[in-house]
C-alpha cells in the first residue's frame, strides 16, 4: 500500500469514492461494477498505481472481506451436501411433528422455528428457506395460513437465523469487523436484538393473518404426505447436529474468531458426505457446485476492500469522524448509535460485510472517543444490516415471495418498516441496560 498520495490526509476528498459507490448502488447499478469504479477512483485519488492496486487486492484475500467470501462459498457447498443427505427434510418434519400443527398459531410457530433452525444449520437465508418451503406449504395450508403470512414469518425468521447462526456469513462478518468472540457477540448484540425481533414478528404475523384471511389462500397445494426418514438420514442428522454442537461449544470456550468458522464448515461437510451414497469424487463435485454458486461475490468483496483501504490512506474516515463528533456532541452516544444504524440501514446498500465495514469505518472512531465499548457497538452493526433487509424490496424479498407463493409486496414492506422503527427505538434502550453491566 505504498505510493505518493495525491491528496493530503486526512481529507474529506478521500470519501468521494464512497459517495460515488453509494449513488451507483442506490441507482440500481451492478454491485461489482459500482464498487470496482469506486476502488479505481480511490486509488487514483491516493496515488496508488497498478502495482499498489494489485497489492491491496491480494492483501484483502486474507483480510475480513476475503475470509467472509470464503465462508459464504463453503457454506453454500455444505448446503448442497446436507440436501443430498436428506438432513433438511428430516429436520423439518421432526420439528413440525413435535409442534403438532393443528391451529393457525401452531402453524405460525412451525414456520418460525423451521426457518430459524434451517437457516442456522445451513448458514444461508435463501438456501435455508428454499429447502423448507416445499415441505412446509402443504402443512401450513392445511390450517389456513395465508401466503403473505407464511412469507413474512419465513423471511423474518430467516433473517434472525443469519444474525445468530454461528457459521452464517453475517455473523462471520460481525466477528471479523468487531473483533469480538462469538459468545460476546451473542450476549451483547445478537441475542437481545433477535429475541425482540422474533417477538415482534410473531405479533405482526397474527395481524397479517387476520387482514389477509379470506382474501388469499393456497390453491393446488398437494395434501400432506407421511414421511419416514431412513436410518441413513436419521444418522446423518444425528451426526451433523452432534458435531455442530461440539464445535460450537468448543469455539465458545476458546473465544474463537471468524477463521474458526472455515474449519468447522469443512469438518461438517466431511461428516455429511459420509452419509451420501455416492463415490467420493461425486461428493466433492457436489460441494464444488455449491461453492460455485457464490464465487461471484469474491471479486466484489475484494474490490470493496480496495475501496475501503484507499479511503483509509486518504484519511477520509478520520476527517469524517471529526465532523460527526462535532455535530453529535461528545456525550450523545445513544444518539450516535441511532444515527449509525439509520445510515447503515437506509443509506448503505450492498453485501452485509460491506455495510458493516462502512458503518464501522465511518462511525467507530467517534463512538470509541465517546467511550462506547465494542460489545455495545456490535448491536449497531447488526441493526445497520438487518434494517436494510426489511425496508426495501430486494432480491431476497422477491425470493421469499416465490417460496411462499405470495404477491403482497406492499404489506410485507409496511410491516418491515414497522419492525425497523421498533428496533431503532430498542437500540438506545438496550444501550442503557447493557451499559450498567459493561
Amino acid at each position: 500500500m505504498e505510493g505518493v498520495s495525491s491528496i493530503t490526509a486526512p481529507s474529506l476528498l478521500a470519501m468521494v469514492p464512497m459517495v460515488i459507490f453509494l449513488i451507483m448502488t442506490l441507482m440500481g447499478k451492478n454491485y461489482t461494477f459500482s464498487v470496482g469504479i469506486a476502488a479505481i477512483l480511490g486509488c487514483i485519488l491516493t496515488g496508488q498505481g497498478p502495482v499498489q492496486f494489485a497489492g491491496i487486492l491480494v492483501d484483502n484475500l486474507g483480510g475480513t472481506l476475503g475470509q467472509v467470501a470464503l465462508i459464504v462459498m463453503f457454506g453454500s457447498g455444505l448446503g448442497v451436501l446436507m440436501d443430498k443427505a436428506g438432513i433438511n427434510r428430516t429436520v423439518v418434519h421432526f420439528v413440525v411433528k413435535k409442534i403438532g400443527v393443528n391451529t393457525e398459531k401452531k402453524g405460525m410457530l412451525a414456520v418460525l422455528f423451521c426457518s430459524l433452525l434451517m437457516v442456522v444449520l445451513i448458514g444461508t437465508l435463501n438456501g435455508g428457506n428454499a429447502v423448507i418451503a416445499p415441505i412446509l406449504l402443504p402443512i401450513v395450508a392445511s390450517v389456513g395460513l395465508t401466503p403473505t403470512t407464511v412469507c413474512f414469518l419465513m423471511f423474518n425468521a430467516g433473517l434472525v437465523g443469519v444474525t445468530v447462526g454461528p457459521f452464517c456469513s453475517a455473523v462471520a462478518a460481525a466477528l471479523g469487523v468487531s473483533g469480538l468472540s462469538y459468545a460476546s457477540y451473542m450476549k451483547w448484540a445478537a441475542l437481545p436484538y433477535s429475541i425482540t425481533w422474533m417477538i415482534i414478528t410473531f405479533i405482526l404475523g397474527i395481524f397479517i393473518q387476520k387482514i389477509t384471511k379470506g382474501k388469499e389462500a393456497y390453491e393446488d397445494i398437494p395434501p400432506v404426505e407421511e414421511y419416514k426418514a431412513s436410518t441413513r438420514e436419521k444418522m446423518a442428522v444425528f451426526s451433523f447436529i452432534a458435531v455442530f454442537l461440539v464445535m460450537l461449544v468448543y469455539g465458545m470456550t476458546q473465544d474463537s474468531s471468524m477463521k474458526y468458522v472455515i474449519f468447522v464448515i469443512l469438518l461438517l461437510a466431511l461428516v455429511v458426505g459420509i452419509f451420501i451414497d455416492q463415490p467420493i469424487p461425486d461428493r466433492i463435485k457436489m460441494f464444488n457446485s455449491g461453492m460455485g454458486k457464490m464465487a461471484g461475490m469474491l471479486l466484489s468483496f475484494l474490490l470493496t476492500g480496495v475501496m475501503i483501504d484507499a479511503i483509509t490512506l486518504g484519511g477520509g474516515w478520520e476527517a469524517l469522524s471529526e465532523i460527526i463528533l462535532n455535530m453529535v456532541g461528545g456525550q450523545s452516544k445513544y444518539l450516535l448509535m441511532i444515527i449509525a444504524s439509520v445510515v447503515g440501514g437506509f443509506g448503505v446498500e450492498g453485501a452485509v460485510v460491506t455495510q458493516m465495514e462502512i458503518v464501522n469505518q465511518v462511525f467507530w472512531p467517534t463512538a470509541s472517543q465517546m467511550g462506547i465499548s465494542m460489545e455495545l457497538w456490535a448491536i449497531v452493526l447488526v441493526a445497520a444490516v438487518r434494517i436494510t433487509s426489511i425496508v426495501y424490496p430486494s432480491a431476497n424479498t422477491a425470493a421469499h415471495m416465490g417460496f411462499a407463493r405470495s404477491n403482497n409486496m406492499k404489506l410485507l414492506i409496511v410491516c418491515g418498516w414497522i419492525i425497523s422503527i421498533i428496533m431503532l427505538a430498542f437500540i438506545p434502550v438496550w444501550g442503557m441496560i447493557a451499559s450498567m453491566f459493561l
